[in-house]
């Protein structure tokens, strides 16, 4: 609106002038003429004109980037940057011109922090340290917990590249402020914030229901007791009999509740050769367990063919592969494991090709004839187990390879338990009063609002930016440190936690990203092969400011010749 009331407010003020001219006798043409001058010089004030050709090189210090106007850098082929690097988010809305960096303070320190942001209850918090650089001066690093109290430290000495580690574990779950104490050669200590939120641990129900014993079911049902998962086992002894147990401290559950979609359990494992012995409405509900639960098949090499048929109802067929030979280097692919080993035995395959399987589909082995195929997404948690003989790992002392095999497995099939549509923060060190960008799938229909940790919380709308693989994606500019929780409107989901740190928060670590992100800005931001579309820039307003000057003396001494 106030692009219409300035030009507005001048050309009124520039007929009022002219009408009381009109009412002189001795007004002349000259007189008339220098009111409009004076009123668009007015106007040039507010809106200076582009009449000035831009240079196709330009230097700018990177303090003056953000007030700088994207009109100024028209026609500009190359910015040469001086001062200290600006970072990702200074340079991100900046023109798409070349960037010269040889005039910047670079002072990259080499030092990285890592660590995780969300940890369960009873886990480790292990803080990764490094620095690329020789450390100028010794230090010493400790781990502060939330009550003032040093967990662990270590001492680093001058000349060395560090790579060190420093853990302690929680003692409470929720939002937790560890710091990080960092006190040099001289004496000379600071304390940096380390945040962290303790979840509760999430501990899964398992159903393992067998058509019939088998050393595999039993060295899983044994696996799951000694775990501490909480689990019911039945297996079918016969027609008419069957035996079932619970393993620790679950209650256990009526055969007609065993597949419901109400039951207590988050993963249902069964055999392929209980299919015959399903009853109708047990088929029917098998899809819409497979959606709210996660559905694990032991498949047998002789599975029926309605089995079969099962499958590729589900968009996953399987089909009966030929000459297949027992597969001793699939579990190396995805667990980093040595299995060069002769003595190590071998999983044998049961000769079943995943026919249609997607690039984010799970295959443990070769893609064709994989030992397990699970597809886990916002609809469907199926797979399917096509090996055995895993069994044999226990018994010839490879307990740690069944457990990591079986744990990589159920960690996939269960990695949606419990967990709300992820929640994507952008950067290392979100700061305040600086851009923001959190990003999730749920934003697409839920609006985010961000509360501080004060006592009187007041909300903060985020500004929708463009979408992302994370999904719908918002920026805030949060005003203080500390704290903060993102929520959406008309949900009953928890709140997000995270942390806002301060500007003065790991000064060192802040160069070493700052470095990195605009040596990256650089590199991408290569310009337009042709940028002269528009090769002016507006005026400087000091020369509309003279030129007004100079109209209203000559008008002061026109008015002084007219009273004469």
């Amino acid at each position: 609106m106030i692009a219409f009331v300035i030009p507005g407010l001048c050309l009124l003020a520039c007929t009022a002038s002219i009408f009381l001219l009109q009412r002189r006798r001795r007004a002349k043409p000259l007189d008339y003429g220098l009111q409009l001058a004076i009123w668009l010089s007015a106007w040039m004030l507010w809106q200076p004109p582009a009449l000035v050709t831009a240079g196709r090189h330009i230097e700018l210090d990177s303090e003056d980037l953000a007030g700088a106007l994207p009109v100024t850098f028209a026609g500009v082929k190359n910015i040469s940057l001086s001062g200290v690097p600006p970072g990702r988010d200074a340079l991100r809305d900046l023109a798409p011109v070349r960037l010269d960096l040889s005039n910047l303070q670079v002072s990259d320190t080499g030092w990285g922090f890592h660590w995780p942001r969300q940890i369960a209850l009873g886990e480790a918090l292990q803080l990764q340290i490094h620095s690329e650089q020789p450390l100028a001066e010794s230090a010493r690093l400790a781990l502060v917990n939330p009550y003032g109290d040093i967990e662990e430290s270590l001492e680093l000495k001058a000349g060395e590249k560090v790579q060190a580690q420093l853990s302690a574990t929680p003692k409470l779950t929720g939002p937790q402020l560890f710091r990080v104490q960092i006190e040099n050669a001289a004496g000379e200590s600071r304390f940096d914030p380390l945040p962290i939120v303790v979840q509760e641990p999430r501990q899964p129900r398992v159903l393992l229901w067998l058509a019939r014993p088998a050393f595999e079911s039993a060295a899983l049902s044994r696996w799951l007791r000694q775990s501490g998962v909480a689990a019911q086992v039945v297996t079918q002894l016969a027609p008419e009999i069957v035996r079932e147990e619970t393993l620790n401290g679950l209650q256990s559950i009526g055969s007609l509740e065993l597949m419901a979609v109400t039951s207590p359990f988050h993963l249902l494992i069964l055999d392929s050769d209980l299919w015959p012995q399903l009853s109708p409405q047990q088929k029917q509900q098998l899809s819409a367990l497979a959606s709210q639960k996660s559905l694990l098949w032991l498949v047998r090499s002789d599975a029926s063919e309605a089995f079969l048929h099962y499958s590729a109802a589900q968009s996953m067929p399987l089909q009966k592969a030929e000459n297949t030979k027992p597969d001793t280097d699939s579990f190396t692919d995805l667990n980093d494991q040595n299995t060069d080993n002769p003595t190590t035995p071998s999983l044998r395959p049961l000769g079943f090709q995943a026919m249609q399987s997607g690039p984010s589909d799970f295959l443990l082995g070769d893609r064709e004839n994989p030992l397990f195929w699970g597809r886990s997404t916002d609809t469907q948690h199926l797979g399917f187990i096509l090996f055995s003989d895993s069994h044999r790992w226990l018994t010839s002392g490879f307990a740690t390879e069944f457990t990591s095999l079986w744990k990589s497995i159920f960690d996939y099939q269960l990695k949606h338990l419990g967990t709300q549509q992820p929640i994507t923060l952008s950067g290392a060190l979100p700061r305040a009063q600086e851009r923001i960008t959190l990003c999730s799938p749920q934003f697409i229909e839920k609006h985010p609002l961000l509360f501080d940790s004060q006592d009187k919380p007041l909300s903060v709308d985020g500004i929708a930016a463009n979408g992302s693989p994370q999904g719908q994606c918002h920026n805030f500019w949060a005003r203080n440190s500390g704290w903060h929780q993102l929520k959406t409107k008309n949900s009953r989901e928890p709140p997000f936690d995270f942390y806002i740190f301060a500007k003065d928060d790991w000064p060192l670590w802040q160069q070493s990203l700052s470095a990195i992100e605009t040596r990256q800005m650089a590199a991408a931001r290569l310009g337009p092969i042709d940028n002269t579309h528009s090769a002016r820039v507006p005026i400087a307003r000091h020369w509309p400011a003279l030129i007004l000057l100079v109209l209203v003396c000559l008008s002061w001494w026109r008015e002084r010749a007219l009273l004469r």
